[in-house]
C-alpha cells in the first residue's frame, strides 16, 4: 500500500510539474539570463539551472524544445567550465612564474617552472629561462651556487629540444629572450661550461661546451671573449701537467746513466717538450682572441700577461709577441679536446767528435711555468672592470 501510495504520489508531481506554466516560464527565464554569464561561476550556475530543470520539466511535452536543448549542451558546458577552471589555473602558475623571476625569487622561480614544465613539457622559453640563471648568479658573484645543478640540466633540457626541432617566437623570457635558436644554444652551452669550469672546477668538462660556443653563427656570441678565456685556462691546466713532468723527467737524469739510458730519458724529455711547446700555442691562441676580444683595460691586462706567460715559456723571449697574438685571430680555432700536435723545434748544430764513443747527451732542464693568474674570476661580457 505505502509503495502504491509513493508512485501515485510521484504521479501526481510530475503532472503537477506539466501543468505549472508559470514555474516553466521562470525557470526557462533564469536559463536564458545564466547563458549570458560568461564566467565560470556563471557557467555553472547556468549548468545547474540546467540540470534542475530537466529533473523538474524533462518530461514535460510542454518543456520539450528547451529540454531537448539543454540535454546535449550541459555536457558541452561542463566540458568548457573544465577548460576555462584549467586555463585560470595555467595563467595563475604562469603568474606565479612571471611574478617570481622579477623577484629573483629562484627558488620560486624553479618551483612554478617545473609544474610548468609537468604540464606543457615541450614550454621552451620556460626551460630556456630555467637553464640560465645559475650563470647570472655566478657572474653577479654569489657563491652559494644553489641553482648550478638545476642550470645545467634544463639547459642541455633546451639544447636537446632545439636540436629536435622545438622552437618558439622569443627563445626565451625576460632578460633571456635570446631571439634566435643560434643565440640561445651558444648562450645555454656557455652556461653549461661556464658553471662547470667556475663553479665546479672541471675544465675538462667544460671544454666541449666553450668551443660550441666559440663555433656559433650568432654574431652576438662571437664577439664574447669568456670561452676563449675559459679555454685558456683548460691550457693552463694541462701546461702545469706537463712542466710538472718535465721537471720530474730531467731531475731523474743521473750522471751515471750510460749513454744508451741517458738518450732515452732525453728523447723523452724532448718529447714531452714538445707537447708542452703545443699547449702553449693553443693557450696563446686562446688568450689572444680573449684579449682581442676583450673591451675593459683590466681585463685586456689580465689576458695580455697569460699570453706573454705562455709565449715566454714557449719561446723563452718576449720579442714577436705582439705579432704572434695578431697571427693567432687569423687560424681556425681548434677543439680543445683533439690532440695537441707536438712542436719540436731544430736542433742546433754541433761539431762532431772523433772518439767511438757517443757522449752522453747533455740534461735537459725544464723551462718555468707560465705566469698564471690566481683563479678564474666571474666575467661576462660588459662589464667595465673585469672585461
Amino acid at each position: 500500500m505505502a509503495a502504491i501510495l509513493a508512485i501515485g504520489a510521484v504521479a501526481g508531481f510530475s503532472q503537477d510539474a506539466c501543468a505549472d506554466a508559470e514555474g516553466q516560464g521562470a525557470a526557462n527565464e533564469k536559463i536564458t539570463t545564466l547563458f549570458k554569464d560568461k564566467t565560470i561561476a556563471g557557467k555553472k550556475a547556468y549548468v545547474a539551472a540546467g540540470k534542475a530543470f530537466l529533473e523538474k520539466y524533462g518530461a514535460c511535452e510542454s518543456a520539450k524544445d528547451l529540454s531537448e536543448y539543454l540535454k546535449p549542451r550541459i555536457p558541452k558546458e561542463e566540458e568548457n567550465i573544465r577548460k576555462m577552471e584549467e586555463a585560470e589555473k595555467k595563467a595563475a602558475l604562469y603568474t606565479r612564474f612571471d611574478t617570481a623571476v622579477k623577484a629573483k625569487n629562484w627558488d620560486d622561480t624553479y618551483a612554478s617552472g617545473k609544474e610548468i614544465l609537468a604540464k606543457e613539457p615541450d614550454q621552451l622559453d620556460v626551460m630556456i629561462t630555467l637553464g640560465s640563471i645559475g650563470y647570472d648568479e655566478l657572474y653577479e658573484g654569489r657563491t652559494t651556487f644553489k641553482y648550478n645543478d638545476d642550470t645545467i640540466r634544463f639547459a642541455k633540457q633546451a639544447i636537446a629540444a632545439m636540436d629536435s626541432g622545438k622552437t618558439s617566437p622569443k627563445f626565451g623570457l625576460f632578460g633571456w629572450a635570446f631571439g634566435t635558436k643560434e643565440r640561445a644554444a651558444a648562450e645555454l652551452n656557455l652556461t653549461i661550461g661556464y658553471i662547470l669550469q667556475v663553479a665546479q672546477k672541471n675544465k675538462v668538462a667544460a671544454a666541449p661546451y666553450l668551443y660550441k660556443v666559440t663555433q656559433s653563427p650568432a654574431p652576438e656570441t662571437a664577439k664574447n671573449p669568456i670561452p676563449y678565456e675559459l679555454i685558456g685556462y683548460y691550457y693552463f691546466d694541462e701546461l702545469d701537467k706537463l712542466t710538472t713532468e718535465i721537471k720530474a723527467m730531467a731531475d731523474a737524469q743521473k750522471p751515471e746513466d750510460t749513454p744508451e739510458v741517458a738518450k732515452t730519458k732525453v728523447d723523452a724529455i724532448k718529447a714531452k717538450v714538445a707537447l708542452a711547446n703545443g699547449t702553449s700555442e693553443r693557450a696563446i691562441e686562446a688568450f689572444s682572441r680573449a684579449y682581442t676580444l676583450g673591451t675593459a683595460k683590466a681585463y685586456k691586462d689580465k689576458m695580455y700577461a697569460n699570453i706573454k706567460g705562455a709565449y715566454k715559456l714557449r719561446f723563452a723571449k718576449e720579442e714577436g709577441l705582439d705579432a704572434f697574438i695578431a697571427e693567432a685571430g687569423k687560424k681556425p680555432f681548434q677543439n680543445p679536446l683533439t690532440p695537441v700536435t707536438p712542436i719540436s723545434d731544430p736542433e742546433p748544430v754541433t761539431t762532431t767528435t772523433t772518439s767511438t764513443t757517443p757522449p752522453a747527451p747533455a740534461p735537459i732542464k725544464p723551462a718555468g711555468t707560465p705566469a698564471k693568474p690566481a683563479g678564474t674570476a666571474a666575467i661576462k661580457p660588459g662589464t667595465a672592470v673585469k672585461q
